[in-house]
C-alpha cells in the first residue's frame, strides 16, 4: 500500500493538491488507511486553528515589540551603525536645590542630550528605601517635530551585559528599570536615519552606599550637600579692612 507523505496531505487539506493525485488520495483514505487517515484529520485541525487566530486583531503596540526583539534575536545580521555624537545640554544636578531643602522621598534627575538631528530627554527616579532606578524618556528629531519615532530599540548596557531594554512608543517615548551599577551606557540604534546613539551614564550610577547617604541629604543627589554647594557659590566675599 502506497503512503503519502504529511506535505502531500498538507497541500491535499488545504484544497492544492492536484486533481489526480487528489483523487488517488482520496481513494487511499477510503481504503481505510488509518496512518494516513489520522496525518489529514490533524491537518485539518491544524488548518482550522490557524483561520480562527488570522482573524485576531494583533494591536500595534505589539506587533512594535515583536518586531523589535526579533530584530536584536539576531546577533548575526545586526549592522553596526555608525555613532551620532551627543551633547549634553541640561543636567538637573547642577542646579543647587533651595536653601533649607536637605532630602526628598523621591532622588530624580534629568538630562537632555543633543545628537545631531535628535534630542534625547531622560529622567531617572529613586525611590527612596529601594535600590530600582526608573528611567524614562522621549527621543524625538529637532528638525522634524512632527515625524514619529516608534518601534525604536532602547537598551541599557553595563559593559556586555544588557540591564533592560524597552520600545518606543508612537511619541518617542520609552520607560525602564535597573539596579543601579557601574559603566552604565545607553544605546538607541536609530535605523530611519541609519545612525545610533549612544550615551555613557557612569556619572548617574550610583553605589549603595552612595544611595543611602543620597536618601540622608548627604550624597551625590542629597539636598545637604547642592544646598552647601548652592550657598557657597552665592556667599559674598567679606570685606577686606585697610592695611590688611
Amino acid at each position: 500500500m502506497r503512503h503519502f507523505d504529511i506535505a502531500k496531505w498538507a497541500d491535499f487539506v488545504g484544497d492544492s493538491a492536484r486533481e489526480g493525485e487528489r483523487a488517488a488520495m482520496q481513494a487511499h483514505l477510503a481504503s481505510g488507511c488509518r496512518k494516513c487517515r489520522h496525518t489529514a484529520e490533524l491537518l485539518r485541525k491544524v488548518a482550522a486553528v490557524a483561520r480562527r487566530h488570522s482573524q485576531v486583531q494583533v494591536p500595534d503596540y505589539a506587533l512594535r515589540c515583536a518586531r523589535a526583539i526579533f530584530l536584536l534575536q539576531q546577533p548575526e545580521k545586526v549592522q553596526i551603525l555608525p555613532r551620532i555624537p551627543a551633547r549634553l545640554l541640561y543636567d538637573s544636578f547642577r542646579e543647587p536645590l533651595p536653601a533649607g531643602v536637605r532630602t526628598q522621598q523621591r532622588l530624580s534627575r534629568q538630562a537632555l542630550y543633543q545628537a545631531g538631528d535628535y534630542s534625547l530627554d531622560l529622567r531617572l527616579e529613586n525611590e527612596s528605601g529601594t535600590s530600582r532606578v526608573t528611567l524614562v524618556g522621549q527621543i524625538q528629531n529637532r528638525k522634524q517635530p512632527g515625524k514619529r519615532l516608534g518601534g525604536v530599540p532602547v537598551l541599557l548596557f553595563s559593559g556586555k551585559q544588557v540591564l533592560g531594554q524597552a520600545v518606543s512608543n508612537s511619541l518617542g517615548e520609552f520607560q525602564m528599570e535597573y539596579a543601579p551599577t557601574k559603566r552604565l551606557r545607553l544605546y538607541v540604534p536609530v535605523r530611519q536615519a541609519g545612525k545610533r546613539i549612544e550615551l555613557p551614564l557612569n556619572h548617574f550610577a550610583r553605589e549603595r552606599k552612595g544611595a543611602a547617604n543620597a536618601r540622608d541629604g548627604f550624597g551625590p543627589l542629597g539636598g545637604e550637600s547642592r544646598r552647601r554647594a548652592g550657598n557657597r557659590a552665592r556667599a559674598p566675599k567679606p570685606e577686606r579692612k585697610n592695611g590688611n
